[in-house]
């Protein structure tokens, strides 16, 4: 089996790669450096050229958290769609044999989901701070579909809960609220501050994975998934408070820990029902924080002289 992987070079995609150079499975991955999916011709051009691909894990977007979705709707409606457009269009039109295995993402579900069930994906608004990102993972599944009943291929759609681990962005005006923290936490202990801020007051819920428990499961189940939506995540949502004592205790911070609630924390609570994965498919990511925390901030630590000052994107 060859691997055609999307995004290949991103957060997700470095461990994809790991692991599977670990598993010796043939693989071709990219980023944007190599190939732009917003181009046609590069997208034509990659998809041509692994053509003998057997699975193609869609991961490239263009993305940010904290405030960057809210501040930049335009851009990522335009660069993403292009993104999943191209992608879907190159499969149809030089691998249609191959099984597509794309990542979503649980902003794409409504904000007043109650429970976030794959059959609910389509079932409201999106929060007003994601809604364009949003937007754009729920045309992606929706190109998903149309393609799979127009042309008769496999494509599949998987989504996944907020992640954490090595090769994340640390910066706090774009990470998610893992690497933000552990970000934090470790800035503080190396600078010997004496206070570190969380936004909010810390009772937010979320779902959180370690990056290596999704890259494992994925590749385990990408095989056997046959047009389908799935929520590869643990299922098991965890407060921000919970979380941000963790990430304290797992760089050996010392100073005090302040709630603001007065700052921007999204939704108040958001994370993925994980019923599917477990039985349809017997399937159950771990939900324990500490061991990848740890890891993720002890890598951290020892590259934070070269990633401390590291942006996600360019200064305009």
């Amino acid at each position: 089996m060859k691997i055609l992987v999307t995004g290949g070079t991103g957060f997700v995609g470095h461990h994809v790669q790991e692991e599977l150079a670990q598993r010796n499975v043939p693989f071709f991955a990219f980023g944007r450096r190599q190939f732009d999916l917003t181009r046609w011709e590069q997208a034509e051009a990659v998809f041509k050229a692994h053509a003998d691909a057997d699975l193609i894990l869609h991961l490239a977007s263009f993305q940010a958290a904290g405030e960057f979705p809210a501040k930049h709707t335009a851009e990522q409606f335009f660069i993403n769609n292009l993104i999943h457009n191209h992608t879907l269009e190159a499969w149809r039109k030089f691998i249609p044999r191959a099984r597509l295995v794309a990542t979503g993402a649980s902003c794409a579900y409504p904000s007043s989901a109650l429970a976030m069930t794959e059959d609910k994906i389509f079932d409201g608004a999106i929060h007003g701070s994601v809604y364009a990102y949003g937007a754009t993972k729920r045309l992606l599944y929706t190109g998903i579909l149309a393609y799979n009943d127009q042309f008769k291929l496999n494509g599949n759609y998987v989504i996944p809960a907020a992640m954490y681990g090595e090769y994340d962005d640390f910066n706090e005006a774009t990470a998610h609220v893992p690497a933000a923290l552990i970000g934090r936490f470790v800035r503080a202990t190396k600078l010997n501050l004496p206070e570190v801020e969380i936004w909010g007051d810390g009772s937010q819920i979320r779902d959180f994975a370690d990056v290596k428990d999704f890259v494992r499961g994925l590749i385990d189940l990408a095989p056997r998934l046959e047009r389908d939506i799935v929520n590869l995540a643990p299922g098991r949502g965890k407060t921000v408070r919970e979380l941000a004592l963790t990430v304290s205790e797992a760089t050996g911070y010392q100073g005090k820990i302040v709630f603001n609630a007065s700052r921007y924390t999204g939704a108040k609570e958001k994370f993925v029902d994980a019923t599917k994965l477990r039985e349809k498919f017997g399937m159950v990511l771990n939900h324990e924080l500490a061991p990848g925390i740890r890891r993720t901030a002890e890598w951290f630590s020892r590259n934070f002289d070269t990633l401390k000052d590291r942006r996600k994107f360019a200064a305009p």
